[in-house]
């Protein structure tokens, strides 16, 4: 097993510094990526992103399939994969993006690695502040990752994907469980 830097295998830069609140827009081109799209399994979630018109951007800030958004502030500084293929989506700032750049490296292994306690112990040593934490992007580069041989990346990667989607569906299943058996026991309440 090897280790490397992050800044030795990813390229790292922080998201779109929106000079003001994100607003809806009906015509809006580019989708804005923020902390709230991504959800408790680390998934990102794409269905109720704001959609706004961007004029002065440059095409370096545009999402690709395979890449790592990090949230940099709160309580949780875990990563999420984009897994999808996407096009016209930027990420906003506190969101970094880690875009992978060596072959010898996985991005869902390094996005697991990252979300790992061993990962995040790191990351909470590099934090800064007392409640609101927060990981600056030259802190982030330093992070030192273990890098096993490609093809157990690629296991881990593959289990850890399987293994998040089950947490998924077994959550959802959990609630409409529950919704039923209230639904069964309101109308054994109402005499039904």
């Amino acid at each position: 097993m090897t280790k490397a830097k992050l800044r030795e295998i990813a390229s790292i830069r922080t998201g779109y510094p929106f000079r003001s609140k994100i607003e809806r827009n009906p015509d809006g081109t580019v989708g804005v990526i923020q902390m709230k799209d991504i959800d408790e399994y680390n998934h990102l979630e794409l269905s109720d992103v704001y959609k706004v018109q961007l004029e002065d951007f440059s095409e370096e800030h545009l999402l690709r399939q395979y890449d790592i958004l990090f949230r940099s502030r709160g309580v949780s500084n875990t990563a999420a994969l984009v897994a999808e293929k996407i096009e016209s989506f930027v990420a906003a700032t506190p969101l970094i993006v880690i875009r992978v750049r060596s072959r010898k490296v996985v991005p869902g292994y390094l996005t697991w690695y990252l979300n790992q306690p061993c990962g995040q112990y790191q990351i909470s040593r590099l934090s800064e502040g007392s409640s609101l934490l927060m990981v600056s992007k030259s802190a982030l580069e330093t992070l030192e990752i273990d890098l096993p041989p490609l093809e157990t990346q690629k296991a881990i990667a593959e289990i850890a994907a399987l293994s998040q989607r089950e947490q998924q569906i077994m959550n959802e299943l959990a609630q409409k469980r529950k919704a039923y058996i209230n639904a069964v026991l309101m109308r054994k309440a109402v005499g039904g």
